[in-house]
């Protein structure tokens, strides 16, 4: 009896030992709120500390940190200091310190204390760093506004009979997107960065205007008689095309180059062709103009896309040779085919306007001939309207009459004195008008 009471109290001793070290192990280890010996945050030892503490403390060290940290980009002799402030730099602090006090905390009783034991001996939560994009890319136009320069076209111009070529300019500009690719890979990193810079050539360099060594076609019209608000009109849109380079496979707009026909730009008004007649309106002597250098185009060989004959012919140049325009609805249009750049020059000398195409002499080696062929004459017709109230005999014209033509002109093209090719390029139809008397009793 008595060894059983021995046996029985030793059990219980044991019991209440075991329950004793449980009831520590739970108290003193599993339901402590801090964060558990051996772990660290970035290499920071943050155990025994709560929650709360740990995040004070990782977040006091490591943003004093960022405050000493910073990029260098690099251009030639330009340097640029981005500290990681500038990039809005930092850590996921929070989500660290809930890992780091999650460890050990997790499965049963055993789990737990295996995994305690195991943290002792050391387990490092790393930090996850995050920038902002949009302040990077603010630092990085910033960047680029200060590096890229504009490249700068290569320029032709006639003075005084002479091609004066000018240099270009190769430009400089930042590329943006790599160098935010190579901002991002070095976050953490913090090397020295060469920025990436491509060099931007213009579309016109000096090399292709040196093909502009001589003139390819040419023409001249006269405005002898004309008003003097014609003739301004006249100087001003040639003035307006002069010096316009035409680039390979580009394609000119007379209207484009010389403007709306308005007292704005600095037109006059003169008589112009409406319907057949002359009638003043702003403008008037432009189409010489476009005339002259649509003869002069067809005489370079140059590829017309658009153009219009007047409702009548017109006096300066032969007939179905005139090119008549009006803004936004009629224009004079042709296309660089050639594999050079073409200038065009004007002059105005005396009473004579002057049109000249430049280009390559050496590539165009042959001569263009144009030649009109009226095809039909169309006489016109006389109409009478009696009149009761007109006096015997007594006869009113309502309207002149004029004759019409169908005409055809050709190219040719001329190349050691002979003639290689003909053929028809445009047929122009100017309406015949009918005369129209008012005529009174016999």
């Amino acid at each position: 009896m008595k060894k059983r009471i021995i046996l029985m109290s030793t059990v219980l001793v044991i019991i209440a030992i075991t329950l004793g070290g449980v009831f520590y192990i739970y108290k003193n280890i599993l339901n402590i709120d801090t964060i558990y010996k051996g772990v660290t945050i970035e290499n920071i030892d943050v155990s025994g500390k709560t929650m709360e503490q740990a995040l004070e403390y990782i977040k006091d060290i490591k943003t004093n940190e960022i405050k000493k940290k910073s990029m260098k980009l690099i251009y030639g002799e330009k340097a640029f200091k981005i500290p990681l402030t500038d990039l809005g730099f930092s850590y996921d602090y929070e989500k660290a310190v809930e890992y780091a006090m999650q460890l050990g905390r997790e499965g049963n009783f055993l789990k737990r204390l295996k995994d305690i034991a195991k943290i002792k001996s050391g387990y490092n939560v790393p930090l996850e760093s995050y920038y902002s994009v949009e302040m990077a890319e603010t630092i990085v136009n910033a960047i680029s506004q200060e590096i890229n320069t504009n490249a700068k076209n290569a320029e032709a111009k006639i003075v005084n009979g002479k091609i004066n070529i000018s240099d270009h300019v190769i430009g400089k500009r930042v590329l943006q997107e790599e160098l935010l690719n190579l901002m991002d890979e070095n976050i953490n990193k913090l090397e020295d960065i060469t920025i990436p810079v491509e060099d931007v050539t213009p579309l016109v360099t000096k090399d292709m205007l040196l093909r502009i060594n001589g003139i390819i076609g040419e023409y001249s019209t006269s405005f002898k008689g004309s008003s003097k608000n014609r003739i301004e009109n006249i100087k001003l849109s040639a003035n307006a095309i002069n010096n316009k380079l035409v680039l390979p496979g580009e394609e000119f707009s007379y209207n484009k180059a010389t403007g709306p026909r308005t007292a704005e730009y600095g037109y006059k008004e003169a008589n112009v062709i409406i319907g057949g007649e002359l009638t003043p309106d702003v403008g008037g002597g432009v189409c010489q103009t476009s005339t002259t250098l649509y003869n002069a185009l067809l005489l370079a060989d140059l590829t017309i896309t658009e153009r219009h004959h007047h409702s009548i012919p017109v006096s300066y140049v032969p007939i179905g040779q005139d090119a008549a325009v009006a803004y936004g609805y009629l224009d004079l249009k042709f296309k660089n085919s050639f594999d050079f750049p073409v200038l065009l020059h004007t002059k105005v000398s005396g009473d004579r306007l002057y049109v000249y195409v430049y280009g390559d002499r050496n590539s165009k080696d042959y001569t263009v001939k144009i030649t009109s062929q009226i095809v039909e004459t169309i006489k016109p017709q006389t109409k009478t309207i009696f009149d009761s109230s007109l006096n015997p005999g007594e006869s009113i014209v309502l309207q002149s009459g004029r004759t019409g033509y169908r005409v055809v002109t050709y190219k040719s093209i001329i190349k050691d004195g002979k003639t290689i090719s003909k053929k028809q390029i445009t047929s122009d139809h100017y309406k015949k008008k009918d005369y129209i008397y008012k005529v009174g009793p016999e």
